[in-house]
């Protein structure tokens, strides 16, 4: 569409610019008389003029006609304007981070280290280039997965079909008619790529599902250490011994505030021990120098809110005890603590889980990476070179858009 739009519109151009020539309009000239007149002469080179603009026109057209393809997977062909959208979703994701970038780090969030999941791009590289090639990976992925389920015979489901259809009205919610026009997506294209999207990823969880019984397990978290990894579950209440004024400057507090902050945390664990609820000791926590929190710790990372002698006697206590208050300056806080589960396996499941995971993506790599070696793909560098992630959508949906629909979304949401 935006390529035959090109075309009239150059057309347009090539009749002005022959008015400009003092070539006139095309129903205001005269033909010659026929018999060799003075009028012949510049009606010859009037057509002749008019043949040149004409052939000039059409083969401008059909250069702006040919698709901008950026991406080839066997036989399919993927435009720059494919393009946008996976391209939109990067740029929405981190847009917003961008202020908070800029004045925390004085770097752009396009500039920071890649922060994607793409574990093929190496260290290092911009989040701008590190997501660009993720784009082009993902692209890739998704097309060669749903060409191999298309071969295995998988078939799109109507639950699947209204998915799709959701996460396109979901995508296009809070945009404007001119933005989507910008985009160049809308309900149908976006339910389009979905589908294909979910039935590329049902086959890849049926592959997945397939390699994970390689994996071996045992081997996997052979290296977790259970001791290193066993976690200590605790409530407790805090004072840290520096105050903050209004313009964020931190300052330690005198040895007179200290005491009196000392006796005031005692009295509160005194009163915790006769407490039905732990968590309600403090009346009015906002105007209170003391603050309840939960926490964990593991044997193998500590706890930074008490000196490693301290440290031990809350790993000593028992479930459901609570312990005196420690008096620690040199950490920088007077803490108490009531002890919830001393022997929790969370963290090491969760080292477990992890591991395990990495195992199986390795599998579905190695695999993903042999059947890819099967399929042809080209990037057009000609056209993707001169992409810039956190440019290129940036200007059409802004990070006051983006807050604007999110704010609106959570509106939405809650009434």
């Amino acid at each position: 569409m935006n390529s035959a739009k090109k075309l009239i519109n150059q057309q347009d151009k090539s009749e002005s610019n022959l008015n400009k020539a003092g070539v006139p309009a095309a129903n205001n000239r005269v033909l010659g008389d026929g018999g060799g007149g003075s009028s012949k002469k510049p009606f010859i080179l009037g057509t002749i003029c008019v043949v040149i603009v004409l052939v000039l026109c059409v083969g401008v057209g059909v250069q702006q006609l040919k698709p901008r393809r950026v991406l080839t997977v066997n036989n399919t062909k993927m435009t720059m304007d494919d393009m946008m959208y996976p391209i939109y979703e990067r740029e929405s994701q981190y847009l917003p981070l961008d202020e908070t970038y800029q004045y925390m780090m004085g770097q752009s969030v396009w500039d920071v280290a890649y922060q994607g999941e793409d574990s093929s791009i190496d260290a290092g590289t911009s989040n701008s280039e590190g997501l660009k090639l993720e784009i082009i990976n993902k692209e890739t992925e998704y097309e060669i997965l749903y060409q191999e389920a298309k071969n295995a015979q998988y078939d799109i489901t109507d639950e699947e079909k209204s998915e799709a259809a959701k996460q396109a009205d979901d995508a296009l919610k809070g945009l404007t008619a001119t933005q989507k026009l910008k985009l160049d997506i809308s309900k149908s294209k976006l339910s389009n790529r979905f589908e294909k999207r979910i039935l590329a990823d049902r086959y890849k969880a049926d592959q997945q599902e397939i390699l994970n019984k390689d994996v071996d397990e045992a081997s996997a978290i052979a290296d977790i250490s259970k001791e290193d990894n066993r976690q200590y579950d605790i409530e407790y209440y805090y004072a840290p011994l520096t105050s903050t004024d209004d313009d964020g400057n931190s300052s330690e507090l005198s040895d007179d505030d200290k005491k009196a902050l000392a006796e005031e945390i005692k009295a509160l664990a005194k009163k915790a021990a006769k407490a039905e609820d732990f968590s309600k000791l403090i009346e009015n926590e906002e105007e209170s120098d003391i603050k309840y929190d939960t926490g964990n710790f593991t044997e193998k990372s500590g706890w930074s809110y008490v000196s490693d002698k301290n440290l031990k006697r809350i790993k000593a206590l028992k479930n459901g005890t609570i312990s005196n208050v420690f008096i620690d300056d040199s950490a920088g806080y007077y803490v108490f603590v009531k002890m919830i589960d001393n022997n929790s396996t969370e963290a090491y499941d969760k080292e477990c889980d992890a591991a395990i995971s990495a195992a199986q993506q390795e599998k579905y790599e190695e695999w993903y990476n042999n059947l890819k070696e099967s399929y042809s793909t080209e990037v057009n560098n000609e056209i993707w070179d001169s992409v810039t992630i956190g440019a290129v959508t940036t200007g059409i949906v802004t990070a006051e858009d983006l807050q604007k629909m999110s704010e609106d979304a959570s509106s939405g949401a809650s009434e």
